[in-house]
């Protein structure tokens, strides 16, 4: 304790050494902290669910014929025949259970929102190991009879949110998608789903599937695969035993899928005979955001490190001025019999506290950007899911491991430099002056010289994700941006007919147009720029495909007026108008990559064209031809794309409408929302957007990306400027004696300040050297994450090194105009 209160003294005595100390390393510690906390949240942490690295995922990649939808790439989606008999006949596991995703309706007491949903296997709780939080959860007893049993489970998140944690809403009506659903429980307050991401605010059984989507029946085909399935291997069985085992059912389930193919090519039909079960570690939950964050994730703990590493030497630095300021009171100590492993340990001691002192404050720092990160977030992103602002017992710990770890690594050098002075010397020095050794000033300097590398590496790591988002948003979309909003509805998910959907589009249309201020209204089966994309194969006369896929092409149903409404020049034909309905000549629009790849250099007016291989009729009639637009994403390239209107088709589904204004588009949310409500109070409107915001929501990842490392390289830029100035100043400081005698000679004050720079310059030259050295290495690791430019961009990295320069050398000709010492 006495020594504790002499170093608390000591700080006191010293308070703009400790504020500087604890402040650089309180922004270093608390950035780590925030990210390690981010790479937990979405890498580390697996699924909390009863020993997780039991679960496997089910895959069978390879083609398919039929319906097919999937919410993640590599084959997870089965027919629900195929899981049922895998259910009956699987071995190797304790059990196997489905889910899929749906979208929600949800109306409860007159107060409808919109929301998703995961429709389960009954067993599909039981497989994970989930428990209640209230209630009860399903078993299979609730699945047995399809549209039996209309039961639901709310998540934990839209019991407190939705419903306020009234525990009174058990065994409530809660009307879902227009059906009316009673509750029966509560799932565990932190688990979301066995896909990560994905945060269904209800849970369904899996025999209500036809319920909660109308005009919908997958149940008993083969070749509509929906279905993505998971299990829970039996103790003692491998991963690798169990797929072994598991491929002997599949392969007799497969031979029932061949004997159903529609008159496949021999290449087609030798792929779908090779399909294998192939079985994924689910420890860490199904689906590719872990995978899609791996790469920025570990890129930005990275950068936090370095930033770190800064601050430590910063702080190695300012402590080395001070032990030289300390020289004298070390060589008392050590004269009057303090031993050298005693003072080494006071030494560490002090730092180890400084460094706790920077954690404690960088928990808040850590907290302010996890908050500021979470708070950029989109809903529609699947990390908006997954992260927490709370700090966890894991976080907390790492922040106390990096302190100290911290506190050794800047302290340890300066603790073995101070206390090993020559005594005599230091105590017959009168003058005050530094008798530092010149093995202090080499580390000092190289300290420096590191700060710059580091700094130079992190500005050219900014720069290059700067310059990938500005490409990204100067990209042309093939369409006008501004003054458009969007927003969806899904009249069928509250049991409308067919007939009764189309009526309430032309209605909402109607309304929407006379709301003041709206130009142009038109509608579309696709939410442009959102990833959401519909795909047919097609049959042109006179086109044989070299490829399999190479006659299919994106389609999307639209309303008349569209590419007026989206500013997506016309370039032959015309547009469809109301007159394009049911009943009317089948026609289609499509767009210049269509024709260039079915129609090269003919004319595409009139051409007919089906939808479908094999032995069909070519119905549809191009009418008109579009310049190419962004279809699914701002990144994505030319896709080839059809448009038919959608009131030929019978069935409709959800349409996302978009509006055209003459003010700004969010002065009308609210009027979109009364009318949509005037129709049906009970219809939640879904995804009200600006097109900007859409487009901002699509480049979230880079965006964020380059917000961040400019953040870092910001604060390692003026941390390493520091450090410059520091070793600047004590160099000045340590050699004062020598410049007033070289001024008292003669030498000019230009002379003695050529020599404090050329000390700067030789530093920013290693420095610089290795920083781009580095940077030119590290630009092969990022460079998938660039877009429209090298990894070793020449203008980038110059301009990172001139701001380098800029900034040392305005530091250091400050501080020589304040540190010359005058001759009189």
């Amino acid at each position: 304790m006495t020594t504790l209160r002499v170093i608390l003294r000591g700080f006191g005595r010293a308070p703009v050494f400790t504020v500087i100390a604890v402040l650089s390393l309180a922004l270093g510690i608390g950035a780590n902290t925030a990210m390690f906390s981010l790479l937990d949240q979405v890498l580390l942490r697996t699924l909390p669910v009863k020993k997780p690295r039991e679960v496997v995922f089910l895959y069978h990649p390879g083609p398919a014929q039929g319906s097919y939808s999937a919410d993640e790439a590599d084959g997870p989606s089965f027919s629900y025949p195929m899981f049922r008999e895998l259910q009956e006949q699987q071995t190797p596991f304790t059990g196997i259970a489905a889910a899929a995703g749906a979208s929600a309706s949800l109306a409860f007491r007159n107060s409808a929102s919109s929301g998703s949903m995961r429709v389960v296997s009954g067993n599909y709780f039981g497989v994970l190991g989930v428990q209640p939080a209230i209630g009860r959860l399903f078993n299979e007893e609730d699945d047995r009879t399809l549209g039996g049993n209309p039961v639901m489970v709310l998540s934990y998140n839209a019991w407190v949110s939705r419903f306020g944690a009234d525990i009174s809403v058990l065994n409530q009506t809660v009307i879902v998608n227009g059906y009316p659903m009673t509750v029966v429980g509560v799932a565990q307050k932190d688990f979301l789903s066995e896909r990560l991401g994905s945060a269904p605010d209800v849970f369904v059984p899996i025999t209500m599937r036809k319920e909660m989507t109308p005009g919908w029946d997958g149940f008993g085909s083969r070749k509509d695969y929906w279905v993505t399935l998971f299990a829970r291997l039996k103790p003692g069985v491998t991963r690798e035993q169990a797929e072994v085992a598991i491929n002997v059912t599949y392969r007799a389930q497969l031979e029932q899928d061949v004997q159903l193919l529609s008159a496949p090519s021999a290449t087609m039909l030798a792929r779908f005979r090779a399909k294998r079960m192939i079985l994924k570690p689910g420890e860490y939950g199904r689906g590719g955001l872990r995978e899609q964050s791996r790469q920025p994730a570990l890129l930005l703990i990275a950068m936090t490190a370095l930033v770190l590493l800064i601050s430590c030497a910063n702080v190695a630095n300012l402590q080395l001025a001070r032990a030289a300021a300390r020289t004298r009171e070390t060589a008392v100590r050590l004269a009057m019999g303090a031993s050298r492993s005693q003072l080494i340990r006071q030494l560490l001691t002090e730092a180890c506290l400084l460094s706790i002192g920077g954690g404690v404050l960088g928990l808040g720092v850590a907290f302010v950007t996890i908050r500021g990160v979470i708070a950029a977030l989109r809903s529609s992103s699947g990390y908006a899911n997954v992260l927490a602002s709370h700090l966890e017992i894991r976080t907390l710990l790492f922040c106390l491991a990096v302190s100290i770890l911290t506190g050794l690594l800047f302290g340890l050098f300066p603790a073995l430099q101070t206390t090993r002075p020559d005594v005599a010397p230091s105590l017959k020095d009168q003058s005050g002056q530094s008798t530092a050794s010149g093995s202090a000033a080499t580390f000092r300097k190289t300290l420096a010289t590191a700060q710059v590398a580091i700094s130079l590496l992190l500005l050219i790591s900014a720069g290059l994700f700067g310059r990938t988002l500005l490409n990204l948003r100067n990209i042309d979309l093939g369409l006008r941006a501004d003054h458009l909003l969007t927003f969806s509805v899904a009249p069928k998910l509250n049991r409308y007919t067919d007939l009764a959907a189309s009526q309430f589009y032309d209605q909402l249309t109607e309304r929407l147009a006379g709301i003041p201020g709206v130009k142009l209204v038109s509608t579309g089966m696709t939410t442009l720029l959102a990833g959401d994309d519909y795909a047919s194969n097609i049959t042109v006369p006179g086109y044989v495909p070299p490829t399999d896929d190479a006659s299919d092409s994106f389609r999307d149903e639209i309303g008349a007026g569209y590419f007026r409404t989206l500013g997506i020049p016309l370039i032959a034909g015309r547009e469809f108008t109301i007159a394009d309905g049911a009943g009317a000549p089948n026609v289609a629009i499509v767009n210049e990559s269509f024709v260039a790849h079915f129609l090269p250099g003919q004319n595409p007016i009139s051409r007919r064209f089906a939808r479908g291989g094999g032995k069909v009729t070519p119905d549809i009639e191009i009418v008109g031809v579009v310049k190419d637009s962004k279809y699914d994403g701002v990144k994505a390239g030319p896709q080839r794309v059809f448009y038919r209107p959608y009131r030929q088709n019978p069935r409709q589904g959800p349409l996302v409408f978009y509006l055209r204004t003459a003010i700004e588009p969010q002065q009308i949310a609210s009027q979109i929302r009364r009318e949509v409500a005037g129709l049906d109070r009970n219809l939640p409107v879904r995804s009200l957007k600006t097109m900007n915001d859409a487009i901002d929501e699509n480049l979230f990842a880079e965006r964020m990306l380059s917000t961040l490392t400019s953040a870092f390289a910001l604060l390692a830029t003026l941390l390493a400027a520091l450090g410059l100035y520091g070793v600047l100043a004590y160099n000045v400081a340590r050699r004062t004696r020598e410049i007033g005698v070289r001024m008292a000679l003669g030498a000019e004050a230009g002379h003695v300040r050529r020599l404090v720079v050329r000390e700067v310059v030789w530093m920013l030259s290693i420095g610089t050297t290795a920083g781009l050295g580095s940077a030119a290495a590290a630009g092969k690791l990022v460079q998938n994450l660039l877009y429209g430019l090298r990894p070793w961009d020449s203008a980038v990295y110059g301009t990172a090194a001139a701001t380098i320069w800029l900034i040392a050398l305005r530091h250091s000709r400050q501080h020589q105009t304040v540190s010359t010492p005058r001759c009189n």
